[in-house]
This record gives structure tokens, C-alpha cells and sequence, in this order.
């Protein structure tokens, strides 16, 4: 009996303990989502924080339970407040026993900001739309040019238009080396001669259905407003070279235009970190000539664009062939910003409230994302760049998140 009393004894302390260290583990787990919370806030003043160099602690506690049982986590960011990159999240639940004992979980996570580009081309509510022809497929800039790999099979094109009675993914010719993702539940349609396939894809198949994903994912956040001091930059002369930028710069530099309209031979070279806010349109040859807008080796790209966008003419050539330099931000509703050149463009295009049309063969090295996206010509080409989903683009608002955890104590 004795011998009986004891295990009884034994078992209900060793559930006890258990619940208690179930506790302790959703104790950290809140305190993750407060590091998470902080992180987040526009302005925050971490108050309630201990800061010390670039470190921030926060210690909550009176969580009660029964039994007399209470709890609190603490909760450590290191490099809280960098202008970017990664931040360390360690979060400790503790359960103080009625004896005197306590019980504590620990989780250690990095976080990062979500990162935008994750899809080669994607609309956000409406439709993706290859009209005539087109290819897709993907690489990784990481890893070198697109020239020195063998093309890969992860171009996602994505629609989050609502499920309708037709298809929000079409591919009329289109060669696809990747997936069609959508919220219709019939996939994507596509014409006889069109292609969505893999690696390991059979050559007679023409559309894998193993590469058709009804759960279509792109996040949306708000474009960056940018203000404070800069530069007024007119609308160059024509036939003329205006440089903006240096390569000495450690912040980028910001010009404030009311529109462009380059034409002729004119050109803009960005020779450093440059943030470009045009208010009204931002035209390069939409009405002809061969103008332009160069990235130079030193130079890196912001466009945000409040009116109608349009790259013709030269285009804008991007000479560090990285994706990541080159972002062209689109708030406009009310037009269709298009593309047509012959310059391979390298970069990344996000105009989630308005339509974007490739309207000839331009050849892109990089991402869309548009509330519509078209694609009109009949030999587009769109190389998605794998090391968009580890990149992160300060024109957008993105929030941070866990990427990876672990748990690094558990126990007493």
C-alpha cells in the first residue's frame, strides 16, 4: 500500500511538473510575441525596456495559476534598434512552485524583416495575364550572374484575386519553369502550345498539376513615405547628363521631383544611394528617343512614383546586374504604368494598388508585383531572383518576423 501511495505521489508530481513546464513554455512564447510587437512599432520609445548599448531586456511578471502557482518571462533583444538586418530574441518562462522550486523554458529566435519579392510575378487582386507568349524561370544572384548557372525551376506566378467562375492565372504560350498558384480552384487556363513544369517533369507533359497551388501567398505592405531634407531635381534638359548621388554617400541621398519626362538622348546616372520621389509622372521615351537612367556600379535606386510610370526608350540599365540596387515603387491607381525596352531591366517593380504591363519583350531580371499584371508582347522574359525572399526593401513597410527557433534550456 505504502509502495502504491508513493507512485500515486510520484506520478501526480511528475504531471504537475509537466503542466508547469507547459506554462513556463508559453510564458517564453509570449514574451517572444512582445519582442515581436516592440520590434514593430513605428517610433517606439521602449519604455518598460532596459536599455544598455544596443541591447533591450523587458521582465513581466504576476501571471497567476492554481494551487498558489505564479510565472513571469523576461525577455532579451540584442541589436535592437539597427537601421537593418537581424535581430536575437532570447524569451525565458518561469513557474514558481508553492515549495520554492522553479521551472523555466528558454527560446531563442532570430528575427528578420519579411521580405517582399517571394513570387517571380504576382497580382494582388486581379489577374496575371501572359497574352501572347513568354518565358519564366528563376536563379539565384547570390551565386552570380544568371549566365554563369543553369536556370532553375521556382518562378512562382501568383494571383490573390477572389476565386471567380475563369481562371486569374493565364498562359497563353507561356513557358513556365516553375509554379501557377491561385485562388481558383481550376488552376490556371493556358493554350495548347503553353508549358507549367519542373525538373522532373515528363517532356509530353505540358501542365503539371503537382506544380498548380490553390494557396497563392504575397504579402502586402505600405510603401515608405519619404521626407525630410533633399535636393529639387528639375526635368534634365534634353540631350543632357545629370549625375545624382556619390559614392561617398553613407545614407541615401534624396531627390524630390514634380515629374520626368526624359527624352532624346537624355540621361540621369545614379552614382550613389539615391532616393527619387516623383509626385507626378515619371516617363523615360515614352515619347521617344533613346534616354535613359543609369545605375552605376557605386549607385543603388529608390523610384517612388505618385503618377504614371512608363520605361521605354533606353530604359534603365542597371550596371551592378543586382536586383536588390534597383526598386521602382508605384502609389498611382488611376493609369497602367507599362514597360517596353531593350534594355534588360534589374530589379524589382511594387505597385500593389494599380495594373502593370509589359507591353513588349523586355527582359527582367528580378520581380513584379501589381494589383494586374499583363504581360503583352510575345517573347517577355522574366528571371526571377531566388535571393529576393532573403532581401529586404526599405520602400515598404515590412514587419519583422521569427525565422527560426529553437529551445536552448529546459528544465529547473
Amino acid at each position: 500500500m505504502s509502495s502504491y501511495i508513493t507512485l500515486c505521489y510520484r506520478t501526480l508530481e511528475l504531471s504537475s511538473r509537466t503542466v508547469q513546464s507547459t506554462r513556463s513554455i508559453e510564458l517564453a512564447e509570449t514574451g517572444m510575441e512582445e519582442a515581436l510587437w516592440a520590434l514593430n512599432q513605428t517610433n517606439y520609445n521602449w519604455s518598460g525596456w532596459t536599455i544598455v548599448g544596443t541591447t533591450a531586456t523587458k521582465s513581466v511578471t504576476g501571471f497567476t495559476y492554481e494551487s498558489n502557482i505564479t510565472g513571469g518571462f523576461q525577455v532579451t533583444i540584442t541589436s535592437y534598434n539597427g537601421s537593418a538586418g537581424t535581430r536575437t530574441v532570447t524569451a525565458t518562462g518561469t513557474t514558481h512552485q508553492p515549495n520554492g522550486t522553479d521551472l523555466r523554458r528558454t527560446l531563442t529566435a532570430t528575427a528578420t524583416q519579411a521580405p517582399l519579392f517571394v513570387n517571380a510575378i504576382a497580382a494582388t487582386t486581379s489577374t496575371v495575364v501572359f497574352s501572347n507568349g513568354g518565358t519564366a524561370d528563376s536563379y539565384d544572384s547570390s551565386l552570380g550572374s544568371y549566365g554563369s548557372q543553369t536556370p532553375t525551376y521556382s518562378a512562382v506566378v501568383a494571383s490573390l484575386a477572389p476565386a471567380t467562375s475563369s481562371a486569374t492565372v493565364q498562359l497563353v504560350n507561356a513557358q513556365i519553369k516553375g509554379f501557377g498558384t491561385s485562388l481558383y480552384s481550376g488552376g490556371p487556363s493556358y493554350s495548347t502550345s503553353a508549358r507549367l513544369y519542373g525538373p522532373s517533369t515528363p517532356g509530353t507533359t505540358k501542365i503539371d498539376s503537382s506544380r498548380i497551388s490553390s494557396s497563392p501567398y504575397q504579402p502586402i505592405f505600405a510603401i515608405t513615405t519619404v521626407s525630410g531634407s533633399g535636393t529639387t531635381l528639375a526635368n534634365p534638359a534634353l540631350d543632357s547628363t545629370t549625375t545624382i548621388g556619390s559614392p561617398t554617400d553613407t545614407a541615401p541621398a534624396i531627390y524630390y521631383s514634380t515629374g520626368l519626362d526624359l527624352r532624346g538622348t537624355t540621361r540621369i546616372k545614379v552614382d550613389g544611394p539615391v532616393r527619387l520621389v516623383v509626385s507626378g509622372s515619371f516617363y523615360i521615351g515614352l515619347y521617344g528617343g533613346t534616354p535613359k537612367i543609369e545605375v552605376t556600379t557605386n549607385g543603388t535606386l529608390e523610384v517612388f512614383a505618385a503618377g504614371d510610370i512608363a520605361i521605354y526608350g533606353h530604359g534603365i540599365d542597371n550596371k551592378t546586374r543586382n536586383p536588390q540596387r534597383l526598386a521602382i515603387y508605384g502609389t498611382n491607381t488611376l493609369t497602367v504604368p507599362d514597360m517596353n525596352t531593350g534594355t534588360e531591366f534589374y530589379g524589382v517593380i511594387y505597385t500593389p494598388t494599380g495594373n502593370f504591363t509589359v507591353a513588349g519583350n523586355s527582359t527582367i531580371y528580378g520581380a513584379i508585383v501589381a494589383k494586374k499584371v499583363s504581360l503583352t508582347g510575345t517573347t517577355p522574359v522574366i528571371h526571377y531572383d531566388l535571393n529576393l525572399r532573403n532581401s529586404v526593401f526599405t520602400g515598404a513597410e515590412t514587419p519583422f518576423a521569427i525565422t527560426n527557433w529553437r529551445e536552448t534550456t529546459n528544465g529547473g
